[in-house]
């Protein structure tokens, strides 16, 4: 065998035509499997808000039972939007300042809320309340998905945790 002085072969190989065939196939295939993930984002970005006011619920709920302060959920219809709140009690009284930012429903829509002892709210705004020893007004929320179906949750008073209720399942 022909060696050059360094000791490496001079007769190299390359890939066969059945190699290069057999890793393109591979790619195609990883590429067919793979693209329905990336182009199906709508139906992601609606599971991701539902979770993130799921999580923003108990996270205002498990605040308020540490800090003993009252927080507050502000449902928005015009901007399709909920702000959080925490009502810190003072020498003067009570004062609100803001608790994180605000989230998006986006690509839901808004459609309905129904506080129990309030009623059932279809535009404006919409306050519900996080007290500080453990209860928040039992809550349930309306949102419409683009398709056209409907998306329930429910807050539940004594836990802080959000039942969401769809058309295909119900989750806890």
């Amino acid at each position: 065998m022909p060696m050059w002085r360094t000791g490496i072969s001079i007769n190299q190989r390359g890939f066969t035509l059945v190699e290069l065939v057999i890793v393109i196939v591979v790619l195609s295939l990883v590429s067919l499997l793979s693209l329905p993930l990336l182009t199906d984002r709508g139906e992601g970005d609606e599971r991701l808000v539902i979770r993130r006011l799921a999580g923003t619920v108990k996270q205002l709920y498990n605040e308020a039972t540490l800090t003993r302060d009252e927080h507050l959920l502000v449902f928005n219809f015009r901007r399709n939007s909920v702000t959080t709140f925490r009502q810190r009690s003072g020498v003067g009284g009570a004062e609100t300042e803001p608790f994180g930012r605000e989230l998006s429903l986006e690509p839901l829509k808004l459609t309905q809320i129904d506080v129990e002892g309030k009623g059932s709210f279809r535009n404006g705004q919409v306050t519900v309340r996080v007290l500080p020893l453990g209860w928040m007004e039992q809550t349930r929320l309306f949102l419409m998905r683009g398709s056209g179906t409907e998306v329930e949750l429910d807050f539940s008073p004594l836990t802080g945790s959000v039942t969401i209720d769809d058309d295909f399942a119900t989750v806890q």
